[in-house]
């Protein structure tokens, strides 16, 4: 066996060993790709936290002025459960399906 073979199979197994460990670092379950699909994730759920974090002050809010203001609890009245004062007017707008015919 001539010295050069012999360089040119240690050199083959290094460069496999170093594909290996390439391969392993990628595609482990601990590897790099596996790493930022978790900071992917991770990156969604602190989005989707703050979303819920203003949508609950924005409800604290709310429940601070329904406890605190008459009038909030009386626009909710009026808007959300349709309710109107004694003497108040209501008109309902009835879209009609098809259009009048004019008159000439």
């Amino acid at each position: 066996m001539t010295l050069n073979s012999r360089y040119q199979k240690i050199f083959l197994l290094s460069l496999g060993f170093f594909l290996l460990l390439l391969l392993m670092a990628v595609f482990h379950e601990n590897g790099i790709l596996n790493a930022y699909q978790l900071e992917q994730e991770q990156h969604k759920i602190k989005t989707e936290n703050e979303n819920l974090r203003a949508k609950n002050e924005k409800i604290r809010m709310e429940i601070k002025g329904l406890k605190s203001d008459p009038y909030e609890i009386e626009k909710i009245a009026r808007e959300k459960l349709h309710l109107v004062k004694p003497g108040d007017q209501v008109y309902h707008i009835v879209q009609m399906h098809k259009p009048l015919p004019l008159s000439p």
